[in-house]
Formats: C-alpha cells, sequence, structure tokens
C-alpha cells in the first residue's frame, strides 16, 4: 500500500502456547494472551489490560511531560497512575468501568486535577477507551498514598 503515513504497525502471530500471542512493531516484541473466557492461559497481559495500558503510557507520557502542556519542572515529576477496570452485567452496552488514579508527586489534588483537565482537552487515547468502558479519572494528592 502506497499513500499511507504510519504511525504504528503492528503485527500479531500465535505461538506454540494455545491462546498465547506475540505482538511486534519495529521496535519491540512483547507476548499477549487471550482473554481468560476464550481460553488465554493468562500470565500475560490480555486485550483488556493491553487497552488500560495504552491509556496508562498516554498519561505518563503526557504528565511527565511527553505532550504538549505546559508544565514546570517536568524532567522530574513523579508521577503514578492506577487504573483498575470492573466488569458490567453482559447486557449492558459497555463492558466495564475504569477507575484510573493520578498521584504527581509534590502536587495536590486540587493542582493536579487542572492537569487532568488539560489532558482530558487533549488527549487521542481517552475517547476510544470511552467507547467501550465508562472512565473515571481522579487525582490523588502523593500524601494521601499509603506506603
Amino acid at each position: 500500500m502506497s499513500g499511507y503515513d504510519y504511525i504504528s504497525a503492528v503485527t500479531g502471530c500465535t505461538t506454540d502456547v494455545h491462546g498465547r500471542f506475540t505482538l511486534s512493531g519495529p521496535g519491540f516484541q512483547l507476548l499477549a494472551d487471550g482473554s481468560i473466557a476464550t481460553g488465554g492461559p493468562g500470565r500475560a497481559p490480555g486485550p483488556l489490560d493491553l487497552l488500560v495500558s495504552a491509556l496508562v503510557t498516554n498519561m505518563l507520557n503526557v504528565l511527565r511531560g511527553g505532550g504538549d502542556l505546559d508544565l514546570d519542572e517536568v524532567d522530574t515529576r513523579a508521577v503514578q497512575v492506577r487504573a483498575r477496570a470492573t466488569r458490567y452485567l453482559p447486557d449492558r452496552l459497555k463492558a466495564g468501568h475504569l477507575l484510573v488514579e493520578v498521584v504527581i508527586d509534590e502536587l495536590d489534588a486540587l493542582d493536579t486535577e487542572v492537569l487532568l483537565e488539560q489532558y482530558r482537552a487533549g488527549c487521542r487515547v481517552l475517547p476510544a477507551i470511552e467507547t467501550v468502558l465508562d472512565v473515571t479519572i481522579r487525582p490523588v494528592a502523593a500524601a494521601d498514598v499509603a506506603a
């Protein structure tokens, strides 16, 4: 094919392990499992794990300073993102709910929320995920995180 400017190119292949797959791109290779419900072994990330990981990676990159946000001292800022998905009953349109908690060292929850609003406004990954999961993103102050 010509005329395309690819921003991602991933190839997937089956492996000798039932329900396990390799995913490769120009600079990476990883293992993934099909969902346990469809026979995946449950030891490598499954489809939902990979979807949630895309959002977490994107958030870490942007909030650390890899995006276009106007942040001070981004090179020294430590960011932690915790994301947990719960499943809805089968008759719901969306698969479940994703709770994302964000801790940015040296920022309180109010300042973190300001950055999260900027993130929500410019994120390209979040709308895609919201087609299959209800998403709640909330700030957590570093002082409130249990050791």
